[in-house]
């Protein structure tokens, strides 16, 4: 494997522009939270080294996920 490089890096070397919103696109994986978005980037990095994880299974993806909706109603609630 190669060397890690920072994800701001990445993304000016790779001319990518961070996504606007959180939820992702339709796809056939029925993910609904889109990990590349800089404000869920960093949370997801901590949920992997939190499991273990390098790569999430799906069951994993998906709790994942539901913490982030959990997260939003919270927002939504003490706003």
């Amino acid at each position: 494997m190669g060397k890690k490089i920072p994800y701001d890096l990445a993304l000016s070397s790779a001319r990518i522009s961070p996504a606007e919103t959180i939820y992702a696109k339709d796809n056939s994986y029925g993910y609904k939270i889109n990990v590349n978005h800089p404000k869920i980037r960093p949370l997801y990095e901590r949920y992997k080294e939190k499991v273990g994880e390098s790569i999430l299974s799906d069951r994993q993806r998906r709790h994942f996920e539901l913490l982030v909706f959990e997260l939003i109603e919270r927002r939504k609630h003490n706003e």
